[in-house]
């Protein structure tokens, strides 16, 4: 079975590619691109890679990212 690694791809070359789910994933999809103006189902997807990638980068480097309650000052870690 071929390995997926993201790093042997063609960058921005790359055409569209389908990507199957799950009903209940594509009724939060579209919620979610109501919520943020997304125009299209890959707008949504981009921009959650992109929290994902931010997220996966500081965990790299040893940061944290956090939701904090200001109310509370609970805090939360976005964590992978």
């Amino acid at each position: 079975m071929p390995v997926f690694d993201p790093k042997e791809g063609a960058g921005s070359a790359v055409g569209p590619v389908s990507v199957e789910i799950p009903g209940r994933t594509a009724m939060l999809m579209v919620e979610l691109a109501k919520q943020l103006g997304a125009k299209t189902p890959g707008e949504v997807v981009g921009q959650a890679l992109g929290v994902l990638q931010t997220i996966q980068q500081a965990k790299a480097q040893g940061q944290r990212i956090v939701l904090r309650d200001p109310k509370t000052g609970r805090e939360i870690d976005l964590a992978l």
